[in-house]
C-alpha cells in the first residue's frame, strides 16, 4: 500500500512542484494509520484533514489536491521508512506532534485497530521517539477522544 501511496504522491509532486517531501510524507503516514485497520471512517477523514492543516500549515485547497484524485488499498505494505526517513531529522517536538497526530487518528473512530497501533510503534521507532513518550503520547490522544481501553 505504501509503494501506491509513494507512486500517487510523488506523481502529484512531479505535477506540483510546490508541495516539499515534508508534507508528502506526513501525508502518507496519516493516511497509512487511517487505512491500516481496512475500515476508514468520515470522523476518520475529517481528522485527517484537519491534522494535516495543522501540521503542514497548508491551505484546505491544497490538502484537497493532495488528496484528492485517488484512494489506495491497504494490501501492498512496502516500508514506512522511506516516509520517516525525511522527517527524523525534524526537532523532536514536530516528530512527537506528528505521532500524537497518528495516535489522534488512531482513535478518531472510537475504537483502537491492533494494525494502527503496530504502524504507530513502528514510525515511532523510525522517528527515535522514546518509548515513555510513545505511550504518554497515546494516553493524551486516548483521553482527549475520550476512551477507555
Amino acid at each position: 500500500m505504501l509503494e501506491q501511496l509513494k507512486q500517487w504522491l510523488t506523481a502529484d509532486n512531479a505535477e506540483q512542484s510546490s508541495t516539499p517531501e515534508k508534507e508528502i510524507a506526513i501525508t502518507a503516514l496519516l493516511s497509512e494509520v487511517m487505512l491500516a485497520d481496512g475500515d476508514a471512517s468520515n470522523e476518520q477523514h475529517e481528522k485527517l484533514e484537519l491534522l494535516l492543516g495543522r501540521l503542514t500549515k497548508q491551505s484546505p485547497a491544497d490538502i484537497q489536491k493532495l488528496l484528492a484524485d485517488k484512494r489506495v488499498q491497504p494490501d501492498q505494505i512496502v516500508s514506512l521508512y522511506e516516509f520517516t526517513s525525511q522527517l527524523k531529522n525534524l526537532p523532536i517536538t514536530e516528530r512527537e506532534d506528528i505521532l500524537y497526530s497518528l495516535w489522534v487518528i488512531a482513535f478518531s473512530n472510537g475504537l483502537l485497530d491492533p494494525q494502527e497501533e503496530a504502524v504507530i510503534r513502528q514510525v515511532a521507532d523510525l522517528l527515535y521517539i522514546r518509548h515513555s513518550r510513545f505511550i504518554w503520547l497515546k494516553q493524551q490522544a486516548q483521553e482527549k477522544a475520550g476512551i477507555t481501553l
